[in-house]
């Protein structure tokens, strides 16, 4: 079971960094700026993935700068979806109505995000990989259930 939420997770970061570089084009604004921090999460996110598909060597470091990266944008998340015409309907958004209906949950599920990257860091200092694995794991599905909930299915 803990194996396939890390699978997840990772599936989920290589479709963000993927997804986000087809949806920029043309996003300004609001959205352009919420899509830049999503993409900067996916990126990092990435990063960690990589190492546990063993694609680049393991770097607690480089996990904490990963999950402090997360923490910083998933702390904006309130700011980057304003009930604005703009923002629900901006050129590019992947953002679903369901955001601003249930705004309440959606800022928790944010805020479960940045509270879980920040347990991220602090057991990244530990290097233990086991562990480290497990709360990127748990970190990586609160992504996915948000993505679920709040964006627009891919085609």
């Amino acid at each position: 079971m803990k194996k396939k939420s890390i699978v997840a997770g990772m599936i989920a970061a290589s479709a963000l960094i993927a997804a986000g570089a087809l949806a920029h084009s043309g996003a300004t604004g609001i959205v352009k700026e919420r899509m830049d921090g999503m993409m900067a999460m996916g990126k990092a996110l990435g990063t960690v993935a990589d190492m546990f598909k063993g694609n680049a060597a393991f770097d607690s470091a480089k996990v904490a700068e990963a999950a402090r990266v997360v923490e910083g944008h998933a702390a904006e998340m309130g700011s980057l979806f304003p009930d604005t015409q703009a923002s629900r309907e901006g050129k590019g958004t992947e953002a679903l109505p369901s955001i601003w209906k249930s705004k309440d949950d959606f800022l928790a599920i944010a805020k479960d995000l940045e509270n879980k990257s920040a347990d991220l860091a602090m057991v990244a200092a530990t290097n233990d990989q086991a562990q480290i694995r497990r709360t990127f794991g748990e970190m990586a599905k609160t992504c996915s259930a948000c993505h679920s909930d709040y964006r627009k299915a891919k085609n």
